[in-house]
């Protein structure tokens, strides 16, 4: 008989804010792992920082049991452990361990795909609208109306096209849900925190989407997760540290965020 994992712990060493941690939190929460929250706090990282592979935030640490079969009935059980840095990196582990990359290469691919609308749009607020907080008032209203207006629009019509076009069901790709579906409901949930953006995003223009965020936000373990004293810490800190006042939209904080990496 074949080594085998028979238990599996993660620890999530992050900041007590949603940001690059979101999407590996929903995923533990929602496969119903065996976790906890390494929460690091701002005070030291400075200094904390030189501990990681790459100064930057959040690292998965797992813990495996192998039980190792010998003759007979005899067995031996050894723990071993691993970091992995790079929050994408982290997510696509955990979604193919914990079940959410498809059953087979072709709904990986597909996966992929429908994911990689989300990372796209992701990048592009990330990279090119959140510096912008830091320019003048003329800039970051150019940037922010040509993002909204058009990024985000035709962000929209895709996945709205993609949710009518699976006939298996509400999600992004067959039956069941995927690292894509809780990466575009984290995605939303960071856009909806900001100011203005309801009109753009809301459930008339975008009935998909609001069904598919439903569907991810009340799975049982995300659902237990959200309404968690740690979920509402993290929020509050979301809002004092990466705070969104760009005429009620971004402030320079959430730049230093990202430049940081954290």
């Amino acid at each position: 008989m074949p080594d085998e994992i028979t238990l599996s712990t993660y620890e999530l060493h992050y900041f007590p804010i949603h940001a690059l941690g979101a999407t590996s939190r929903a995923i533990l929460s929602i496969a119903g792992a065996d976790w906890e929250d390494r929460i690091q706090s701002f005070e030291t990282w400075k200094t904390d920082k030189e501990l990681t592979p790459f100064g930057s935030l959040p690292i998965l640490t797992v813990h495996d049991t192998i039980t190792t079969h010998t003759d007979g009935d005899n067995a031996i059980a050894k723990t071993t452990t691993k970091r992995i840095p790079e929050a994408d990196v982290i997510e696509r582990f955990l979604a193919k361990r914990l079940g959410f990359l498809g059953s087979n290469p072709e709904e990986e691919l597909e996966i992929c795909i429908a994911l990689s609308q989300t990372i796209t749009i992701h990048n592009v607020w990330v990279f090119r609208v959140v510096p912008a907080s830091a320019m003048g008032s003329e800039v970051r209203e150019k940037i922010l109306k040509a993002f909204l207006e058009v990024t985000l629009r035709n962000w929209i019509l895709n996945c709205e096209k993609q949710l009518r076009a699976n006939s298996k069901g509400s999600y992004l790709v067959g039956e069941k849900v995927s690292l894509a579906d809780i990466k575009t409901a984290v995605l939303m949930d960071m856009f909806l925190a900001v100011q203005g953006v309801e009109t753009y995003l809301n459930e008339q223009i975008a009935p998909g989407l609001w069904r598919l965020k439903e569907a991810i936000d009340t799975s049982p373990g995300y659902r237990e997760y959200r309404r968690s004293e740690a979920f509402r810490e993290q929020d509050a800190m979301t809002s004092k540290k990466v705070s969104h006042n760009w005429k009620g939209l971004i402030t320079p904080d959430l730049t230093s965020l990202f430049e940081h990496k954290i």
